[in-house]
C-alpha cells in the first residue's frame, strides 16, 4: 500500500502526512474545507494535491486518514459513503471514538480502524520525529489494524492494541494526564502572576521540578513518586492551602477532590489512620 490521502488537513493529519511520505507513502491530497489551510500543509508536506472534494481525496488513494475533529466524522462518512471502497483502507484518529463510525464504509468493502497518536500537536509546524517512540492506539478489523501495525513501525512508534470498549477508557487517561494538567499548571501561573511573576520566570521555575517529577515516575513508578504535604499527613500545611483557595471557588473544588485522590495513596503508603481521618475531615468528607 503506497498511496495516501489526508482527509483534514490540521495539526494532526499535516503531522501524519509530513511523517507518512517522508517514510515513502505517496501523498494524493490532503482535503479540508479551508483550503488555505490545505495550502499550508501542502507547503510543510511538500507533495500532493490540495482539494475542498473529499470524495476526490479518497478515490485517489489506497490508504485514506479521516483527521477532522469527532463530531465532524459521521458527516465524512456519510458524504463518502457511496463510493466503491472495495481494496481502500480507511483509519480516523479520534482517540475517543471506536472505529464503528466507519462502519458504513466497511459494509462497502472497505478495512477500517481508528488509529490515534498518543501525542500532542501543537504549533503550526509538525516537530522533527513527533512520532518517534509513542504509542499509537490501534482498534478495528484485523486487516487494517495489521497493517496500521506496519504504518506505526514506519513511524518509529509502538501499538497499544485496544477494543471498543477499552478506547474511551484509554482517551480519558491520556487527556487526564496531558490536558489537565496544562490546567493545573496555569492555575499555579495565576496565582504566581498574582504575586507579579512573569510566565517566563514561572515556567523556569516549574520546568526543573516538572522533569524531576516525571524522571521519578520513570525509575520508581506513580505512587511512589508522590510528595507533600498530603502524603506526609502535614495538617496545618494543608490548612495554610485551603486559607488561600478559600479565594478561588474553583480552584479550592479542584484542590480538595484532587488532595483526596493523593489521601488514597497515601493511605496505601502507609500514613497512619489518625492522620487520614483528619486530613479527610479537613478536605470536607466526613
Amino acid at each position: 500500500m503506497k498511496t495516501l490521502s489526508i482527509i483534514g488537513s490540521g495539526r494532526v493529519g499535516t503531522a501524519l502526512a509530513l511523517a507518512l511520505t517522508r517514510k515513502g507513502l505517496s501523498l494524493q491530497y490532503l482535503a479540508d474545507p479551508l483550503l488555505g489551510r490545505a495550502r499550508r500543509a501542502r507547503k510543510i508536506v511538500g507533495q500532493g494535491r490540495v482539494t475542498s472534494n473529499n470524495k476526490l481525496a479518497a478515490r485517489s488513494a489506497e490508504i485514506i486518514f479521516i483527521c477532522v475533529p469527532d463530531d465532524l466524522i459521521p458527516a465524512v462518512v456519510k458524504e463518502l459513503e457511496d463510493l466503491d471502497w472495495q481494496g481502500k483502507y480507511v483509519f480516523h484518529t479520534s482517540g475517543a471514538c471506536a472505529s464503528d463510525l466507519l462502519q458504513p464504509l466497511a459494509a462497502k468493502g472497505a478495512k477500517v480502524a481508528s488509529f490515534h497518536p498518543a501525542q500532542t500537536f501543537t504549533g503550526e509546524s509538525p516537530e522533527p520525529g513527533i512520532f518517534q517512540g509513542i504509542y499509537i492506539g490501534l482498534e478495528g478489523q484485523p486487516e487494517a489494524v495489521k497493517l496500521g501495525q506496519k504504518l506505526a513501525a514506519r513511524l518509529g512508534a509502538q501499538t497499544l492494541l485496544l477494543s471498543v470498549r477499552e478506547k474511551p477508557l484509554y482517551h480519558l487517561a491520556l487527556s487526564l494526564s496531558s490536558n489537565f494538567l496544562i490546567v493545573l499548571l496555569n492555575e499555579a501561573k495565576e496565582l504566581w502572576q498574582a504575586s507579579g511573576l512573569e510566565e517566563t520566570t514561572i515556567l523556569e521555575i516549574l520546568t526543573p521540578l516538572l522533569n524531576k517529577t516525571l524522571q521519578n515516575v520513570k525509575k520508581l513508578g506513580i505512587e511512589p513518586s508522590l510528595t507533600g504535604p498530603v502524603v506526609r499527613g502535614d495538617l496545618e500545611t494543608v490548612k495554610k492551602h485551603l486559607a488561600l483557595t478559600a479565594r478561588y471557588p474553583g480552584l479550592d473544588r479542584a484542590y480538595r477532590a484532587l488532595a483526596l485522590e493523593a489521601l488514597k495513596i497515601a493511605g496505601r503508603g502507609g500514613l497512619s489512620p489518625q492522620k487520614v481521618r483528619a486530613l479527610k475531615r479537613l478536605l470536607g468528607q466526613k
